[in-house]
């Protein structure tokens, strides 16, 4: 018979041993490539089937075979959902949060290792906004009021300045400063939606992804950064013609790739066919702001 302290020692390190127990089972599924890329897909969209798997480019016993070391261990990091999906487990979850944080103090030191071309990757990541993009969607709701804000103050500087928020350009003409904030939030929100519905088709990706949703409205940000410069800076006649028209195409590039790499993340797939979406989405704005404008403007 156990008493007292002895008693607790044994609880308490049957406890520990159990808590072992999990964690070389966690860090044994992290420890092979394939299935932390599970993990991340699954985590960035919340639930995937087996057809949003097969992105992955595995042979199909390749994919089973890492499927079931997850979902049916001890201590799965994966569930099957009613409706036949891939789930994260709380374990799973978890396991989703130590590869992001991994991902954010091992990325520094990859990028300071003197890698031919670091600074040109630099580079493209910083003007991608990429590191912002992954922070927001691995915790796409701790964002949500920096984002509401965000929107809020592009909404104003938008009234300030004569432009009105439609998709990811814009009409001009004076309106009022709550117009163009229900706009620059219509915006984000329709956005979304659209490259939502055209991922179904082109990607084959279903479902609602919460990290793309939390990420979209920072291909908002070259526009935002055009309206404050407009806002303090006097208007110059140097901002019309060909000067104003290579400003325009440099936002909207800007802007296409920031999206682009928000899609490519959220949806697991190659930047190539997240481009696809995204130029689509740019084109199909194009068309109704056109449809806009005319309503708009006698």
């Amino acid at each position: 018979m156990i008493h007292g302290a002895d008693q607790d020692n044994s609880v308490r390190g049957i406890l520990l041993l159990d808590k072992d127990d999990v964690l070389d089972a966690t860090f044994n599924a992290l420890s092979h490539t394939i299935r932390r890329q599970i993990i991340i897909m699954i985590g960035n969209q919340g639930a995937v089937s087996y057809t949003d798997l097969t992105e992955l480019d595995l042979e199909p016993g390749t994919l089973y075979f890492h499927l079931d070391s997850l979902a049916k261990s001890e201590d799965p990091l994966l569930k099957r959902t009613g409706n036949k999906l891939y789930a994260l487990t709380e374990l799973g979850q978890a396991a989703y949060e130590i590869i992001q944080q991994g991902e954010d103090q091992v990325g520094p030191i990859v990028k300071s290792a003197g890698r031919p071309g670091t600074t040109q990757f630099l580079v493209i990541d910083s003007v991608s906004l990429k590191p912002i993009v992954t922070r927001i969607q691995s915790d796409p709701w701790r964002f949500f009021f920096e984002i509401v804000v965000f929107l809020g103050l592009y909404g104003y500087f938008a009234s300030e300045v004569g432009l009105l928020p439609v998709f990811l350009f814009f009409l001009q003409g004076s309106y009022d400063t709550g117009i163009t904030i229900l706009a620059a939030l219509g915006a984000w929100i329709a956005t979304y939606l659209l490259v939502e519905a055209l991922s179904v088709p082109i990607l084959g990706k279903r479902g609602l992804s919460k990290g793309l949703f939390a990420s979209v409205p920072m291909a908002f940000v070259p526009h935002i950064l055009v309206q404050t410069m407009l806002y303090f800076t006097p208007p110059i006649e140097i901002l019309s013609g060909w000067p104003l028209t290579i400003l325009l195409t440099v936002i909207i590039g800007w802007s296409t790739l920031i999206l682009t790499v928000a899609v490519a993340k959220a949806k697991t797939v190659r930047y190539s066919r997240a481009a696809i979406v995204t130029l689509i989405v740019m084109n199909l704005n194009l068309l109704i702001l056109a449809l806009v404008s005319s309503t708009l403007i006698p």
